[in-house]
């Protein structure tokens, strides 16, 4: 069989995730049937124009979250059955027996079989505990800061997804107990998703060390903004046109572009906080060969976003618990 799947790589998601998104989409829609078999490695290689590898662990994650199965010498089967495929007695028989069958092929005894379920069966039940969040973002910058600061939460299980991800594949926000996000895309989850009193929205804000900075320019700075994606270097701008006085503005751009001849005409620079994990070496050499002054910038969420989210946390464990 064929795949009609579109990767883009241009996306901020992995091309494996891509993949096994858009195959876990088209079986829980009913596209792939329970039993079908997919295309092989090498067909999905050719057809894609994707590494051996990147196909292999789409088709790994598939068959951990339990929708398709790999069977020795024959292929990779779709596994999953709907809901309203009998009682959810039924369903969860025959996937006990499909699993007991798959241990005891590997030699295991009942016993052993038994000690092993009981494991996991307690790692689950110390996991469901946890409070389950996702954080939506439109740019890494801010999603690896928001990210950063809720998990120094105890009891916080923390996914990040860039926008651009959720918009392609809305599910996969389905079974988190929280999604925290900004006023920009609050609108969106809630147009989105089936349970809007999931999402929390927070305010961001700049960090104290990065404002300080910025309000002691001098009048007639020349001051640059670079940024990894155009949106936090549209924020920066936006910051500086309320805080940095007198201040000569650039226009807004990222690592992408000409740095050299950009940073010519500048007295200082604003930059992302850790910008070595965002920019290429060619634009970070730019950067240390600048003479000005290089201000690293960050936005956080605020205190009162922090309590908010402290208080929802709290309920939804407590409700988890009960």
């Amino acid at each position: 069989m064929e795949l009609s799947i579109h990767i883009n790589p241009e996306l901020d998601v992995p091309i494996y995730r891509q993949l096994s998104d858009a195959i876990g989409t088209a079986i829980r829609k009913g596209e792939l049937t329970a039993g079908q078999q997919l295309p092989t490695v090498q067909e999905v290689t050719e057809s894609l124009c994707v590494a051996r590898g990147t196909i292999k662990r789409a088709y790994d994650e598939l068959e951990r979250g339990g929708l398709v199965e790999k069977v020795q010498g024959r292929g990779t089967f779709v596994r999953y059955q709907p809901a309203s495929s009998g009682s959810r007695k039924e369903q969860a028989m025959q996937a006990i027996d499909a699993m007991l069958d798959r241990l005891e092929g590997m030699g295991l005894s009942m016993a052993e079989i038994s000690i092993f379920l009981n494991l996991k069966l307690r790692e689950r039940a110390d996991q469901e505990a946890s409070v389950k969040v996702a954080v939506v973002e439109c740019n890494p910058e801010n999603l690896s800061q928001m990210s950063a600061q809720l998990r120094r939460k105890e009891g916080v299980d923390l996914y990040a997804y860039p926008v651009e991800n959720v918009r392609a594949y809305p599910y996969q926000l389905e079974d988190f107990d929280l999604i925290v996000t900004t006023a920009a895309h609050a609108g969106f989850l809630e147009g989105t998703l089936s349970a809007k009193r999931r999402i929390a929205q927070v305010a961001l804000r700049p960090s104290p060390a990065c404002l300080s900075r910025i309000i002691k320019l001098r009048s007639g700075t020349r001051l640059g903004i670079i940024g990894y994606s155009l949106r936090f270097a549209q924020l920066l701008h936006a910051t500086c046109q309320s805080y940095a006085e007198g201040v000569v503005l650039g226009r807004p751009i990222t690592g992408e572009e000409g740095i050299d001849d950009y940073l010519q005409d500048m007295d200082a620079v604003l930059v992302p906080e850790s910008c070595e994990r965002y920019f290429a070496s060619s634009t970070m050499d730019a950067l240390r060969r600048f003479s000005g002054e290089r201000i690293n910038c960050r936005y956080e969420m605020d205190e009162g976003s922090l309590l908010y989210l402290e208080a929802k946390i709290q309920r939804i464990r407590e409700e988890k618990t009960i």
